[in-house]
């Protein structure tokens, strides 16, 4: 260079100036003389070259240092380059598959210009910020606002968002009691709940929820009453079975039964019922659970057995009695004690009660019923216009019943009105035994506790009934504690121990009889007139009216009579029969006719016969 300095002095005439001319230490060079003989005009232009050939030969040079934060490089790569003074950098990013250049650091960060140059006058130091590319992730509902997803962050592969390698923790939650996370739909699958995600990619993830409901997946199918049944439940909201859900069981109508009333579901969420036991019936169960819709299922159990003799229907409830009124010639025997109180609702027959079993001429009752010695509580009948009212109506065929015991029954009829029977009609083959009464009794005409008009054999039963006539048109007649008539029947140990209330012909054990045997029978209970009316005839505090071919042996009276007209303590009118070794023992008004200690009348024909008797004549 100091000869390109030199031939431009020679060309210009100023060889002097070559020698006083020195290179500085910066690479430059300077003049250290100047001659006076070099002309005034001359020097400027001389300097001018001067300065101009020192511009083009000695620019400074910069370094500029680049260095990577993150995944990714640059071009010029990272490290140190040297350049001229004054020159423009042009800067490049690349990012690698899973990273994007997010901004420039560094001392000098803010000398990169918007299109990623710099321009170096000066060193330089900058740095490339990568960060891991964030992907989206999309979540949703269904059904809408049923539930929502919380996520946290399981480890943290960057600053925001969701970038890639990020693994988030996703917990379905639902908002409301009863609903349940169900399943993941889209980038995510399966029940799995909370559940973790790896975050590679984009993702579109959908939480699905349903409420959860119970179903009767098994059971009752055909039942018969007395049979042990299981029912299997599950739960499950839409397809994901829940497990650890208490489930109860009730009868909507309050109806017992035995076995499980409480159930939880398993793991697959299933949950069974076991041993149920019903009676015969119509039943409604309905099966709940805090927070789910509860469900019912109805169902039917038959009557157990098959109506034979050998294989009788076996009666349970209510249910079982009104399915004998279904089934008149079948045999039936009392499984257990029923209550029978639901029928003094007054939804239950129109408010009548119950309805009496062949109850029709044309629909007797023609089976069979061994009650087993069960009981039949609290029969409420309010029929008080019609006949043929009692447990059952009306017989007419050989009919057996036995060891049956009717409690507390209310009962109210108008004709033919019994608590076991309102009649048996002209049937000598008929059959009771061992058969009680305790309650009340409300009739006009042939009303007793047990029957209100027999035939047929009766033995060992009894009655703890107050008996009470109900006038209609100025009459009421044949009220006995027992049965209100006996034509034709044979009774034998059997007794009456509540009060009788009536007009005509009514007694402590019966109200009339004819053609009949009584034998080692008694009555404890008054014998009490009705005082409206003024008849208050044939009144005995064991029987009314007694007539035709009767016989009554080892029998006695002690209730107390009130009358009017053939008072007796023992019977009150006596016709054509024969009564031996009875007493009584009641106390017997003066009535204004026919008053008597044992009998009130009694017929001068020779088959009135009374034989071995007597009565206290002090109460009598």
């Amino acid at each position: 260079m100091n000869k390109q300095i030199a031939r431009v002095c020679q060309i210009l005439g100023y060889w002097r100036l070559i020698d006083p001319l020195i290179l500085n230490k910066n690479g430059g060079f300077c003049m250290k003389r100047l001659k006076r003989t070099v002309r005034g005009t001359a020097l400027p232009l001389l300097m001018l070259c001067l300065i101009l050939l020192g511009a083009g030969c000695s620019k400074k040079q910069y370094t500029l240092t680049i260095a990577v934060e993150g995944e990714g490089t640059t071009l010029p790569k990272p490290g140190q380059h040297n350049y001229e003074q004054d020159t423009f950098v042009q800067l490049q990013t690349i990012s690698d598959k899973y990273s994007v250049f997010d901004h420039w650091a560094g001392r000098d960060a803010d000398s990169v210009t918007t299109d990623n140059k710099i321009f170096m006058h000066s060193d330089k130091s900058i740095t490339a910020v990568f960060t891991t590319l964030n992907h989206p992730l999309n979540i949703n509902i269904n059904p809408v606002m049923s539930g929502h997803v919380q996520v946290d962050l399981v480890t943290d592969a960057g600053k925001i968002g969701f970038p890639h390698g990020q693994t988030a923790r996703l917990t379905a939650i639902p908002n409301q009691a009863g609903t349940y996370f169900v399943k993941w739909s889209g980038d995510l699958s399966g029940p799995d709940n909370p559940v973790e995600l790896l975050i590679t990619s984009d993702k579109n993830i959908t939480a699905h929820f349903a409420k959860a409901a119970l179903e009767v997946t098994a059971g009752p199918g055909v039942i018969r009453a007395g049979q042990a049944f299981n029912v299997t439940m599950t739960v499950k909201a839409g397809e994901r079975p829940i497990p650890n859900i208490t489930i109860n069981l009730t009868e909507n109508k309050s109806q017992p039964f035995q076995g499980t009333k409480t159930a939880q579901t398993d793991a697959n969420g299933v949950a069974v019922f076991e041993n149920l036991m019903f009676y015969e019936g119509n039943y409604n169960l309905t099966f709940s659970s805090t927070n789910l819709t509860s469900i019912k299922k109805g169902f039917t159990v038959d009557v157990a057995g098959a109506g034979a003799p050998t294989d009788p229907y076996l009666i349970h409830n209510l249910y079982g009695l009104e399915f004998i009124g279904e089934h008149l010639d079948a045999c039936f025997r009392i499984a257990k004690d029923i209550d029978a109180s639901a029928t003094a609702a007054t939804s239950y027959n129109g408010g009548k009660g119950w309805l009496p079993l062949g109850q029709k001429s044309t629909a007797s009752f023609k089976g069979q019923i061994d009650g087993n010695h069960k009981t039949i509580s609290n029969l409420y009948i309010y029929r008080p216009d019609e006949e043929y009212v009692g447990f059952i109506g009306l017989i007419t065929t050989a009919v057996q019943i036995k060891n049956l015991n009717l409690a507390d029954v209310d009962i109210t009829g108008y004709n033919r009105v019994g608590g076991l029977v309102g009649e048996v009609k002209d049937v000598p083959t008929f059959l009771a035994d061992n058969c009680s009464v305790t309650g009340a009794i409300k009739g006009s005409i042939f009303t007793g506790g047990m029957f209100g008009r027999l035939s047929g054999t009766v033995s060992n039963c009894h009655t703890d009934t107050t008996t009470v006539a109900i006038i209609i048109n100025d009459d009421s007649f044949n009220l006995g504690g027992f049965a209100g008539s006996a034509a034709g029947a044979t009774i034998t140990h059997c007794y009456a121990i509540g009060s009788v209330t009536g007009n005509n012909k009514f007694g402590g054990l019966l109200g009339s009889a004819t053609d009949s045997s009584i034998n080692q029978c008694y009555a404890l209970g008054d014998v009490i007139r009705l005082p409206r009316n003024a008849l208050n005839t044939a009144i005995g505090g064991f029987v009314g009216y007694l007539a035709y071919g009767c016989q009554i042996a080892d029998c006695y009276s002690r209730g107390d009579v009130e009358g009017r007209e053939d008072l007796g303590g023992f019977c009150g009118y006596l016709v054509r029969s024969i009564i031996e070794r009875c007493y009584s023992t009641g106390s017997v008004p003066v009535p204004f006719a026919d008053r008597g200690g044992f009998v009130g009348y009694r017929s001068t024909s020779v088959e009135a016969v009374i034989t071995d008797c007597y009565y206290d004549s002090e109460t009598s």
